[in-house]
């Protein structure tokens, strides 16, 4: 009978090496030490700390556009439904791919020479432009009254999502959709509202 594979156990490993330490200081060493192998092993799966790198951020990422693909086709929910459905999503993402998501989006840089880089940029440019259609779409409909151009608020909302890597880690099903939704009317008090505040930010003495 064949051994089993090992594989899920060095993923998941690897993840938390390079969330602990980064991507320059995480060693294979170390990551067989995670797993209770020699690092002579890992190089059973993969040819190197990069290519394992990229094996680590690729599964979160896939999922989420999965996700994304899926949320889509929903055109029969209204906008906010759909945004809230999005913040849902990335954290569950988050959640369930902990820490590998949050890898994907601490060392994307180092993927520069990878013949994958471009395809990681083309999956961001994916998502990015789902969310900006998104809030253009609740901005056309009169569900949104946006304090910027959608390109602007939707890079503004990826980005305090985004920042959840420094903060987050996962506590469970109901806690976890507890705190979506807790970031989700955050942002929807900004979207609803947005339009109002700019004008009212402009309309205040410049040194005050």
């Amino acid at each position: 009978m064949p051994r089993p594979s090992r594989w899920p156990e060095i993923l998941h490993a690897a993840g938390e090496e390079f969330r602990d330490h980064g991507y320059e200081n995480a060693t294979l060493e170390g990551i067989g030490a995670r797993v209770g192998i020699l690092k002579g092993s890992i190089y059973n799966y993969v040819g190197g700390k990069e290519e394992l790198l990229l094996a680590v951020v690729e599964q979160p990422a896939r999922a989420l556009l999965a996700e994304l693909d899926r949320l889509r086709l929903d055109t029969g929910s209204s906008v906010a439904v759909r945004l809230r459905e999005l913040i849902r999503m990335q954290v569950r993402i988050f959640s369930e791919w902990y820490p590998a998501a949050f890898v994907y989006l601490r060392h994307i840089g180092h993927m520069e020479q990878s013949p994958k880089f471009a395809e990681f940029r083309e999956m961001d440019a994916r998502y990015m432009a789902a969310v900006e259609g998104l809030l253009a779409e609740g901005a056309a409909s009169g569900e949104f009254s946006l304090p910027a151009e959608p390109r602007t608020v939707a890079r503004a909302l990826v980005g305090m999502l985004d920042w959840m890597q420094h903060w987050f880690t996962p506590r469970g099903e109901a806690a976890d959709l507890e705190l979506a939704d807790e970031v989700f009317a955050l942002a929807l008090g900004g979207l609803v509202a947005g339009g109002s505040m700019r004008a009212l930010a402009r309309s205040m003495p410049p040194n005050a």
